[in-house]
């Protein structure tokens, strides 16, 4: 019979928490972001989910501080940080918004919209 058949077709759905914990660990990693901020529906959740459940979710990558929301081929990415005095906001910003969508976009191979919200600026 000729050729081998070639496979089934994958689909591949990438989850938000997958594409939130990636980006969340990307960013951390940023030279100037000095913690990540969760919102407060993040924060709220957080503290009902630890005490529904206090093993959940132990030893996985926390996203505090990051939104992730895929549609597609796509994703959009929110991060919220807190950085330090000294840090030029828009620098750190543009940093964040590069290496997130290009770990995310390596990653996922999804097409990644970052935004970045500085919530707080630590002074020494």
């Amino acid at each position: 019979m000729g050729s081998a058949a070639a496979g089934p077709a994958v689909r591949v759905h990438v989850g938000d928490a997958v594409v939130a914990r990636v980006a969340a660990h990307r960013a951390r990693r940023v030279p100037g972001v000095v913690a990540l901020r969760a919102d407060l529906t993040q924060a709220l959740l957080g503290l009902a989910g630890s005490w529904l459940d206090p093993d959940r979710d132990r030893g996985s990558l926390p996203a505090d501080g990051v939104h992730a929301a895929v549609d597609g081929t796509a994703a959009e990415v929110t991060i919220t940080l807190a950085t330090r005095l000294g840090f030029t906001c828009r620098d750190v910003a543009q940093a964040v918004q590069r290496e997130v969508a290009a770990e995310v976009g390596a990653y996922t191979g999804l097409d990644v919209v970052v935004t970045v919200v500085v919530a707080e600026v630590l002074l020494d």
